[in-house]
Parts: structure tokens; C-alpha cells; sequence
């Protein structure tokens, strides 16, 4: 099929990863030659970079945006049913596009994270969008709400019963709740017009397993642009770096170049810090905005104030100091990020010419290698060691924190739509040494408070984590810095993101969405179980009080 309309559609355009997506997105199609590109949100827009808004038309949809900010806009309350909602929902999107001049068979609708819960009358209103009008649609997710995001899950777990999923039959009872099947035939709709976009092999495998046919999904990474014509040297940028954040002029920088919310494993890079070698000092670059995730970065400020001290918070809003001067400055890019939808941070950094030390996310790292980019500084685990009774009581609190993290769902909707931690307990206590990440908060600013007061144990725990301390001591070599330089530049690129964007809309033929759903046979088992039984589980994503 030609393609010469392309619809973007997510809640808002704020500044994030969804947004940097899209615009890259955009970027791909306007070298693609893709006649007219339109930008569809709840109003939010303030992200989208001047580029993008010559290149599309952005346009205000009511009814789009998070249900929570309509609802406070509203008063208090989202008037009329959720049926209503997604239906006028669909036709506000198809009069948008009617008014300048698009037809639904010469279109394409392109979706970011419908399935999150943050609007959940947005699986209403594709299904409209495709029976009704006839539109193509991709429904690109970058993160599930089945994975530790209990309030959103239960919201469209809810939200599957009020619109019916419950007793698809039609029967009325309002006491019956859905199994994970219908679940999944609300959030995860089967059409020839309706294809899938997931970042990472693994996702597409998640999506596959609840019963999506895998020849309706594509894999489709993140394009990788860093703008480095700018870059000054790396010892001209250290000394201008080092003199605006007041540290040593002798000093030497890595960076954690993210927002420091809780997924990002904040206790985590402090412990790093302390390993570093003497003089390294390290940079998380910028706060959230979130109350509770504010709540836990002041919390791990205050705890670097006693126990880390060469570790520097908000090292990406030093006046004068830009994120391209952050790299330039580093000698290498650090992440202990405990989950990510595709990781940036291992890929960007390294088109500076700058080396990853990361913990590893298989889920995401595996595509990554796969695609020939050479990480081999990526680490499994920080060992921590200790008596196998104090393993087992840190292991018995990781596993409160994860079944207090899904009270909410089976208190409400019972065990069905989450299984059981997997765990590695037995290793643990047999070798008397547990993962870092795998400790509550509170633990893990135990270990640190103990390091800072006794050498010995942080001996110990440099004895324990040799190939780590390796990864952050050594300097990466010229050589594998330009080969994965100029490999990223070539499997990541715009041109890259093109060619796959055109392939994907080319896979619908001359598909229509007039067809009736298939609803084909989807798994009963929730994507929480899957997730759960795939990935490890870390307490600090789920922390809700912040001590």
C-alpha cells in the first residue's frame, strides 16, 4: 500500500522518551519522502522540538490525554460511560483527520502505549476507529502496565469489565470479573487491520504468548540520533565541567545521564560511586517531577550527603552545562537501571565515543548484541555478602515488597492476574551473598551506611564483584569505542528507523478496517505472570513509602 498519510497519536507530546520517539519517527518519514505527517493529543504538547511542528500538522484531540488530568479539568469527574467516551473519542479523531482532507484506506494510525492505562478509553476507541471508519492502525507499546504498574493494570482490568469483556456473550453481571483472557482481547484487539510494534524481541514473545499472531507484530526499535558537531574535547569539557560543579580540578566524571526516578535504582549508582577509583566522581543527571519519585531522589540525595560522597545529583542542570558537555566530560556512561522499555543509555552513548557500564536487562541488552554492538562491560549483580540469616531476611522482605506491590489487583480481582515471585533464595543463602538491587531501600542504605563505617566490609565487597570493579577501572579501548560507534550509526539510524516504519505499514497490503474482529483465542494467562516469570523482580520500582 503507498502510505501518504501518517497519524501519530499518544495522551501528550510533554518532554520523554515517548516524545523523543516520535520525533524521531517524524524525522524518518519526512527523509522517506511520506507526504503528510499529523501529530494527534490531548494538548500537552510542549516537548515537540520546532522541527517537528513545521514537518507536522499537531492537532488538539479532546478526550485524548491522561484520564487523570481530564478528570481534575473536569472537576472531579469524567462524565458519561466508558463506552461513550471511547466512541466519541473515535469519532472526534476521524473528524480531525476528515477535516484536513485524509480518507481512513490512504491512512495510517500510529498508537504509542494504548494498552499503559493511562486513558483506558483508548482500546474503545480503536476498535471503533477500525471497524467503524476502516482506518489501519499500529499500536506500538513501549511499556506494560502488567509490569509493576498495579494502579494502571487495575484500571483496565476494570475497565475490560465495564466495557463488557467480562461476559462477552452480553449477559449483564456486574459481580462476574474477567479472566485474564478478556483482559487481553480489550487491550490487545486481533484485526488485519490492526498490526503490533513492540521495541524489543521479548516484548514481541510477550505478545505472542497471550495469543497476538506473531506475523501481526513487528519489532521496531528506537531510531539513535545524538547531535555531537558541538562536542568539545573530552579534557576541555572536563575542566569546564569539574569548575562549574565546584569538584576537584584533578577530578575525573562518569555520568548516569537519566532522570533519577525509583526503576532507575538510585541506591544502586551510589554504592557504584564508592567503588569507583579514587577521584572518579559520578553524575545522576536530572529529577523528576512526580511527588513520590521526588520523594525518593531527595531521600538518596540525603543519603549521598553521608555515604557517597562523590556522587553528584543534578548534574544535567549545572548552569552552563549542557547533556552533550556531560558526555563530552565522562570517561565512561553508567547505568543501574532496573527495568527500561528499550535503553537509550546503552546505545546513545557510544555515537560520543563514550563506553556503557550498565547492569544488564536481557530483555533489552540481548537485542542489542544481537545486532552486533559489543557490550561486554554489562554486569548481573552487585554481591552483597552476609550471614545467611541476614540474606534470608532480606530475601523474605523482597518478597513482602512484591506481594504488597500486587495486593491492590488480588485483593480486588483475586490471584488469576498475577503469579508467583520466581526466586534464586536458595543460591542466596547457600553462598551467603544476595544482589544489591534484589535488596529493599531501607536494606540498601544499610549496606551503605556499613561501608562508609567499615573498610573491611567494602573490601569485602570489592573482593566479592572483581570483573565489576574491572569494568570501572579500566579505560575502554579506541578500538571497540569506533566499532560500536559506527555499528549503532548504521542499525540505529534515522535512515534505519525509515526503512523499518515503511515496512511495517507496507505489511497491511490492501487490508481494510471494515472487517469485524477476529478475536482470536487469547491466552488465559495475564501478561503480569509472564512478566513476572521472565524478568527479575527488583523492590526498588515498587517502593511506595519513602523512608
Amino acid at each position: 500500500m503507498s502510505i501518504p498519510n501518517v497519524a501519530f497519536l499518544h495522551c501528550h507530546f510533554r518532554r520523554g522518551g515517548v516524545t523523543q520517539v516520535v520525533e524521531n519517527q517524524v524525522a524518518a518519514l519526512v527523509r522517506h519522502g511520506t507526504a503528510n505527517i499529523c501529530l494527534l493529543s490531548g494538548g500537552r504538547n510542549e516537548g515537540l522540538s520546532a522541527s517537528t511542528e513545521t514537518h507536522a500538522d499537531v492537532r488538539r484531540i479532546e478526550g485524548l490525554d491522561y484520564d487523570s488530568v481530564m478528570q481534575t479539568q473536569a472537576g472531579g469527574t469524567l462524565e458519561s460511560d466508558l463506552l461513550s467516551r471511547g466512541l466519541e473519542l473515535a469519532k472526534l479523531i476521524h473528524a480531525s483527520l476528515s477535516g484536513i482532507g485524509w480518507v481512513p484506506d490512504r491512512s495510517v494510525l500510529h498508537w504509542h502505549n494504548h494498552s499503559l492505562g493511562k486513558n483506558v478509553a483508548i482500546p474503545i476507541a480503536i476498535g471503533v476507529l477500525a471497524n467503524r471508519f476502516g482506518y489501519r492502525q499500529v499500536l506500538q507499546i513501549h511499556d506494560f502496565a502488567e509490569d509493576f504498574r498495579p494502579e494502571n493494570y487495575g484500571r483496565l482490568i476494570q475497565a475490560a469489565m465495564d466495557a463488557g469483556y467480562a461476559n462477552p456473550a452480553g449477559k449483564t453481571n456486574e459481580h462476574e470479573l474477567p479472566g485474564p483472557a478478556s483482559v487481553n482481547r480489550f487491550l490487545f484487539p486481533v484485526a488485519a487491520s490492526i498490526r503490533y510494534a513492540t521495541l524489543t524481541s521479548g516484548d514481541a514473545t510477550l505478545l505472542s504468548q497471550i495469543g497476538v499472531e506473531a506475523n501481526s507484530i513487528d519489532v521496531l526499535p528506537n531510531g539513535v540520533a545524538l547531535d555531537i558537531h558541538s562536542m568539545m574535547g573530552r579534557e576541555e569539557a572536563r575542566k569546564k565541567l569539574l569548575s562549574a560543579a565546584a569538584l576537584p580540578s584533578e577530578a575525573t566524571w562518569c555520568v548516569y545521564p537519566v532522570r533519577g526516578i525509583r526503576r532507575k535504582n538510585v541506591g544502586e549508582f551510589l554504592l557504584l560511586s564508592r567503588l569507583m577509583p579514587e577521584g572518579l566522581y559520578s553524575g545522576l543527571t536530572l529529577p523528576p517531577t512526580t511527588p513520590i519519585e521526588l520523594a525518593s531522589y531527595e531521600r538518596w540525595k540525603a543519603v549521598a550527603d553521608r555515604f557517597a560522597p562523590r556522587a553528584v545529583f543534578d548534574a544535567g542542570i549545572i548552569p552552563g552545562v549542557s547533556f552533550v558537555d556531560n558526555l563530552a566530560a565522562c570517561s565512561f556512561v553508567l547505568s543501574t537501571s532496573a527495568a527500561e522499555g528499550f535503553g537509550m543509555a546503552f546505545l546513545e552513548p557510544w555515537l560520543a565515543r563514550r563506553g556503557v557500564v550498565a547492569r544488564r536487562l536481557s530483555h533489552v541488552t540481548d537485542d542489542f548484541q544481537r545486532a552486533g554492538v559489543d557490550l561486554d562491560r554489562l554486569y548481573d549483580a552487585v554481591e552483597i555478602p552476609g550471614s545467611a540469616v541476614w540474606v534470608t531476611e532480606c530475601l523474605q522482605e523482597s518478597g513482602e515488597a512484591y506481594r504488597n506491590a500486587w495486593k491492590p489487583i488480588r485483593d480486588r480481582f483475586g490471584d488469576q492476574f498475577v503469579g508467583a515471585l520466581t526466586s534464586e533464595s536458595d543460591h542466596a543463602i547457600a553462598t551467603h551473598h544476595i544482589d544489591f538491587a534484589r535488596l529493599i531501600p531501607k536494606r540498601q542504605i544499610e549496606v551503605l551506611r556499613r561501608m562508609d563505617a567499615d573498610k573491611g566490609f567494602e573490601d569485602e565487597i570489592r573482593a566479592a564483584n572483581p570483573v565489576l570493579g574491572r569494568s570501572i577501572s579500566t579505560p575502554f579501548a579506541d578500538q571497540q569505542l569506533e566499532r560500536n560507534h559506527d555499528q549503532i550509526g548504521h542499525a540505529y539510524s534515522i535512515e534505519a528507523t525509515a526503512q523499518r516504519l515503511v515496512r511495517v505499514y507496507q505489511r497491511f497490503g490492501d487490508s481494510s478496517g471494515s472487517e469485524s474482529f477476529l478475536h482470536a483465542s487469547h491466552s488465559d494467562q495475564s501478561l503480569a505472570t509472564l512478566i513476572n516469570r521472565s524478568r527479575p523482580f527488583f523492590p526498588c520500582r515498587v517502593e511506595s513509602e519513602i523512608a
